[in-house]
């Protein structure tokens, strides 16, 4: 399974959100290279939203699966001046928080056909890279 990471931020965020993006990432594509879901997905696509309060709702949380390619879409938003106020490892901490709530949010596609072993393998997962860049 392949695993793919952007966002949709505002300029106050600067640089934070690709600095911890460029740590997690690499780790959940590593853990994910060898998994093969039930669910027959080939790639889970997350993408973090980082708005001010006022702009937050044009930038609605989003989950899609796209069956011809087989890939799960999932943007999460996650709070922008507890993000700012964060310090590298604590900023690190909130997106796998999001990535875990991602996987939560996959059990709700109708047209996908995850089970629950799924769902347990990508927040292993997740839980693997907090143990690994956290520790």
């Amino acid at each position: 399974m392949n695993f793919w990471m952007s966002s949709e931020q505002h300029a106050l965020v600067g640089d934070a959100e690709f600095i911890a993006r460029n740590k997690i990432e690499p780790v959940i594509e590593r853990l994910l290279e060898q998994v093969n879901l039930d669910c027959e997905v080939d790639r889970w696509s997350f993408i973090s939203i980082l708005m001010p309060d006022d702009r937050v709702g044009d930038y609605p949380e989003v989950r899609r699966y796209h069956k011809s390619k087989k890939v799960i879409e999932v943007r999460v938003q996650l709070p922008l001046n507890d993000f700012n106020e964060a310090d590298v490892p604590g900023q690190v901490s909130m997106m796998l928080d999001a990535l875990s709530r991602s996987v939560d949010m996959m059990e709700g596609l109708k047209s996908l056909k995850i089970t629950h072993g799924d769902t347990c393998v990508l927040k292993e997962a997740v839980e693997k890279a907090r143990a690994e860049l956290l520790s």
